[in-house]
């Protein structure tokens, strides 16, 4: 098994759950991320989330895409990304996936830059805006590296498309918590009954994202689900700190708490 599903299979055995924050790299720098990737294991997190700067983040709200611009204007590249990432994993045991737009991985050589993600640290990827036929291009080598591979349902998914979604899946599956953009406040209403269509289909880990942002909602969201993602609360709070990676952990620390307390 890889990396992510040694942590999911781990956390079921013990009725766990994961919290799993999500932060830009490079946001806002590079020592940055590597101390927080460093931190939030300690502070909480079983899996952490980076995004790759990229210029027109489709699915990303305002804090997000202001975090990726700002990244970019600083000069920050992709290898600048993958070195912080490559330093941080000698210090933590913590599942690393790569948030990442298709443009970037299919400019960089497809297969080639995901073996660039798994020698950097990375556990697995999450490509957005792949449609299915750029995702089964990927599979082979995201199967020979045992990276996790986790495609995004929203709401409106219709039970054919969720069944092609989890197919391609690997590692959990990403269940939006609304359609939309990230950044807007969730309603978890429903959220049972989209996990139980999702499970006609595939027993998969499901992580649900998309506008949590407290431990309030770390704990409705891990009723339905095995994984909380939480993405711009925490980027927005890291934008306006003073210390972002003090930030950066006292706000994983207090979304943790909304965790079951395990025996």
């Amino acid at each position: 098994m890889g990396r992510i599903d040694t942590i999911f299979t781990a956390l079921r055995a013990e009725g766990g759950r994961a919290l799993m924050p999500f932060i830009t790299g490079g946001h806002p720098t590079t020592a940055a991320t590597t101390a927080m990737l460093e931190g939030f294991a300690d502070a909480g997190a079983a899996i952490a989330e980076v995004g790759l700067p990229f210029s027109d983040p489709i699915a990303d709200g305002p804090v997000i895409a202001g975090a990726m611009h700002d990244v970019l204007h600083a000069g920050t590249t992709i290898d600048d990304v993958l070195r912080a990432v490559r330093t941080a994993k000698a210090h933590t045991d913590m599942g690393l996936v790569a948030m990442v737009s298709h443009s970037i991985v299919h400019r960089r050589g497809d297969g080639d830059f995901i073996k660039q993600l798994a020698d950097a640290g990375f556990d697995g990827i999450i490509v957005p805006d792949a449609d299915l036929v750029a995702i089964d291009a990927l599979l082979p080598t995201i199967d020979a590296l045992q990276m996790s591979c986790s495609l995004l349902i929203a709401p409106t998914t219709t039970p054919a498309r969720i069944e092609a979604l989890v197919q391609r899946c690997r590692g959990f599956v990403y269940l939006l918590a609304r359609a939309g953009i990230t950044g807007q406040r969730s309603s978890m209403d429903g959220l049972d009954q989209r996990v139980n269509t999702i499970r006609q289909y595939t027993d998969l880990p499901i992580a649900v994202g998309f506008g949590i942002d407290s431990s309030a909602a770390v704990a409705q969201a891990v009723e339905a689900c095995d994984a909380a993602i939480v993405g711009s609360a925490l980027v927005k709070a890291i934008d306006t700190a003073q210390d972002p990676v003090k930030t950066a952990l006292d706000t994983v620390t207090a979304l943790a708490t909304g965790l079951p307390t395990l025996a």
